[in-house]
């Protein structure tokens, strides 16, 4: 089948983007996912996990220019538990703690709606990373608790799940990842720049050509093109603002987000639920421009 191609890819490490692939709650996005963790967790071939469902399903009301906003996937697999994937692209030094503190919430959510201590289920975070933030050479690594003497591992009801990819990236291109490695093909897939690729990932591997025709679909939708251009500045500008405080900073760039929307004749609404603006903010830009 031919595809009408997008002229410009977005990238999938770009989290807006992480979201609308694995995340929207659709059947496509939920098959994706389910054939993400079972990759994660090395569940033997033949077999899968339950279904998935997304607690909190990609929305584009989301103001992806906030520098708090969260674009993280919660899920509830079942027969295994709850799950929460995140893409962090900027290193706050805190991804140790962050994830700790998301764990916790899932645990503290499923008494919230009821149940007694003996029903808590599994919780596993999942961190794509796209800094090195651990010592260790490996770069997938997954924490749980044991007893320090003896090695007794507690019971299975909490995992720390950090995927370095750049690290991924370094061993790859020295050819030091196993080929039977099952998150290979994933993580080539988030880290990929060169648009020229897509079509040869997607002959490798029929899951990945789902993945990339999802990565096209977001591409070409002008209203998810703009909030993912949206959010990769927004990023920038948390990573790159120094000697002015953030908020000002931010303010700045989503005026001049705005600038750029009004010139290219978006619809005032749109620009708000993108940018976050007011509407009289956005009036005043307008203003600005004719001037």
């Amino acid at each position: 089948m031919v595809y009408k191609l997008p002229i410009f890819w977005l990238k999938p490490k770009n989290d807006f983007v992480f979201k609308f692939i694995f995340g929207r709650g659709t059947k496509q996005s939920n098959k994706l996912l389910l054939a993400l963790l079972n990759d994660v967790f090395n569940v033997p071939k033949g077999l899968s996990l339950g279904t998935v469902e997304i607690t909190n399903p990609l929305t584009f009301q989301t103001n992806v220019t906030d520098q708090y906003a969260i674009l993280d996937i919660r899920a509830k697999v079942a027969g295994f538990g709850h799950v929460n994937l995140e893409m962090q692209r900027v290193n706050q030094r805190n991804i140790d703690k962050r994830s700790l503190y998301y764990r916790a919430k899932l645990f503290e959510e499923q008494l919230d709606k009821g149940n007694e201590y003996r029903d808590l289920k599994k919780v596993v975070t999942i961190n794509f990373l796209d800094f090195s933030y651990f010592t260790t050479d490996m770069y997938h690594s997954c924490y749980r608790l044991m007893e320090k003497r003896t090695f007794e591992p507690y019971p299975d009801l909490l995992q720390l799940h950090f995927i370095e990819m750049p690290k991924f990236v370094r061993q790859d291109k020295e050819n030091l990842i196993h080929p039977n490695d099952r998150m290979a093909k994933w993580i080539r897939f988030l880290t990929n720049e060169d648009d020229a690729r897509w079509e040869e990932m997607a002959n490798q591997d029929p899951i990945i050509e789902n993945a990339v025709d999802m990565l096209r679909t977001v591409s070409m939708d002008r209203e998810a093109r703009m909030l993912a251009e949206a959010r990769e500045k927004a990023l920038k500008d948390i990573n790159s603002i120094r000697g002015e405080g953030i908020e000002e900073g931010i303010k700045k760039g989503k005026r001049e987000d705005a600038k750029m929307m009004l010139m290219e004749g978006l619809d005032l609404h749109l620009i708000i639920k993108i940018t976050g603006l007011t509407e009289s903010e956005v009036l005043e830009l307008k203003d600005e421009l004719k001037r």
